[in-house]
């Protein structure tokens, strides 16, 4: 066991050493048991995640340096192990993690233990590994971050110090974004802007459970906590096609949350979804509604939810939110024409109690001509002080593709290297 521990501490150190000095350039073997990840598209701002693996577990590390002397010039990013204890998918997780949210609810950094078959969030959440946020580290959704883009100072990216640019959508329903941080990092995200209903077949088989403290500065600091934390999800099948989902969370001397969640797949024509929440702070208690539908097919993908809540209503991420939300509309339509031709559709409204009304919507239609493409993205807010606008863009290869290998810098922005045990 000492002997195994300490190759891979070797294999570690060798693996930073032959990044640092052959440009990180991937050499894989097998089996894997170190591997590195650099960025270096900021030469000012790299970051670095190194991790052991092994069949039933994973020791991961990451970290971001930075030559400016108003900052700190080595920050941790996370931290954690991860044991896989059986077949079934149960994993347990100690340190760093990132919190799973149903129906509704928030998605949170926090430093702690988490144990479950899910211990990743959910699809609609724009997980970055690097860019910095102040605050509570609440991780944003696809729809917050269309907001953001329109310059809402009530998103949730805004109040982090995130910049969002053009967002755009795909006939796959997914929004596609670049975020940049206050210290200049910028990360490309892509997530749908509505995510799937949990549907479960037998069982309990999808829950998540964690506990903690919150994380504070991410990216910023390295060992910024807040208050405790505690978050559950549990999904259940339950008679007649249905799956019934919970979901809590709570801040400690903020906020408790506690909902109940149904969806039931409709033959052919989808899945339907709908959930019910009450929340409780020194505001007093508040509650919340949300419906949804979705459908997918090989021709037409679209999905469709709107959420309703009262004045006191507060999850994690909105604790201090002085106008929340009152409604918050989404929709998503994408339409494979034909085999060339895609065309797709993404809107968003919000009302908050204060009455200020916010609509954003985002088309994006793409054709095969000949052996090019013309692309047309287009977006519209309502807003009297937003606008719209319009892209229009033509791609067409020329010549011979080279096969001979090619060095451009740009190529570090994610590369790996991967260093492993000789079979003997």
């Amino acid at each position: 066991m000492r002997l195994e521990i300490k190759r891979a501490a070797q294999g570690a150190v060798l693996g930073i050493v032959f990044c640092a000095l052959a440009g990180c350039v991937a050499a894989p073997t097998r089996p894997k048991d170190v591997d590195v990840k650099t960025d270096l598209k900021k030469p000012k701002n790299p970051s670095i995640n190194a991790s052991i693996l092994n069949d039933a577990s994973i020791l991961d590390y990451s970290f971001a340096a930075s030559l400016d002397p108003n900052v700190e010039t080595l920050t941790r990013l996370e931290s954690s192990y991860t044991l896989q204890i059986d077949e079934e998918a149960e994993q347990l997780r100690v340190g760093d993690s990132v919190s799973t949210a149903g129906q509704w609810g928030s998605t949170v950094r926090y430093g702690g233990v988490q144990f479950g078959t899910r211990l990743s969030p959910n699809a609609d959440v724009l997980q970055s590994e690097r860019l910095a946020t102040s605050g509570i580290a609440v991780l944003p959704t696809a729809a917050d971050a269309l907001f953001a883009s329109i310059g809402d100072d009530r998103a949730l990216w805004s109040s982090q110090s995130l910049s969002v640019g053009a967002p755009k959508i795909n006939d796959q329903n997914l929004l596609n974004l670049t975020a940049s941080d206050s210290f200049g990092r910028s990360e490309s995200l892509s997530a749908p802007l509505v995510a799937q209903a949990r549907l479960v077949d037998t069982g309990c088989s999808d829950f998540s459970l964690g506990l903690g403290k919150v994380r504070r500065d991410f990216a910023v600091t390295s060992n910024d906590y807040g208050p405790v934390f505690a978050n559950t999800t549990i999904a259940c099948a339950a008679p007649l096609g249905f799956t019934v989902e919970g979901h809590g969370e709570y801040l400690a001397e903020q906020v408790a949350a506690l909902g109940l969640g149904l969806a039931r797949r409709v033959g052919t024509l989808g899945t339907a979804s709908l959930a019910f929440a009450s929340s409780d702070t020194e505001l007093g208690s508040g509650w919340l509604a949300r419906v949804g539908f979705e459908h997918q097919s090989s021709l037409l993908n679209f999905a469709v939810r709107s959420r309703i809540q009262s004045r006191e209503f507060r999850e994690v991420g909105s604790v201090w939110v002085e106008d929340p939300i009152m409604r918050r509309n989404l929709a998503s339509i994408g339409v494979n024409v034909t085999d060339g031709a895609a065309l797709a559709l993404a809107y968003a409204a919000q009302t908050t109690w204060e009455r200020e009304r916010v609509d954003v919507l985002s088309l994006n239609q793409k054709l095969n001509v000949g052996r090019g493409s013309v692309m047309m993205s287009a977006g519209h807010s309502f807003a009297d002080d937003i606008g719209s606008s319009l892209f229009l863009s033509y791609k067409r290869p020329f010549g011979t593709p080279i096969s001979r290998a090619r060095f451009d810098a740009s190529d570090l922005e994610l590369l790996e290297v991967t260093v492993g045990r000789k079979q003997m």
